[in-house]
């Protein structure tokens, strides 16, 4: 059985998921409109309940992306919950 480059949010050990959190802020806090800066633990909150899935890529260079199907649902988690904490 082989391995599937897929993997939930909530399979990642906790190390990779606050990693995994720290690249998804750095990505999405241009795109949110928000008024204030929320908490680390609002990020963390918001991400496990989106439990997005992402991509491995293993090219040349090793890379982690969200999938395409999970970026929507991420995005309006995110600012439903990062709106409530700020």
């Amino acid at each position: 059985m082989s391995a599937s480059p897929y993997c939930r949010f909530s399979r990642i050990c906790p190390t990779v998921q606050a990693l995994v959190i720290r690249l998804i802020q750095e990505e999405f806090t241009p795109l949110l409109s928000l008024s204030t800066e929320a908490p680390a633990s609002a990020w963390s909150r918001a991400v496990a309940l989106a439990d997005p899935s992402f991509l491995y890529c293993t090219a040349q260079e090793p890379t982690i992306r969200i999938c395409p199907e999970s970026y929507p649902m991420l995005r309006e988690c995110l600012q439903r919950e990062l709106a409530k904490a700020a």
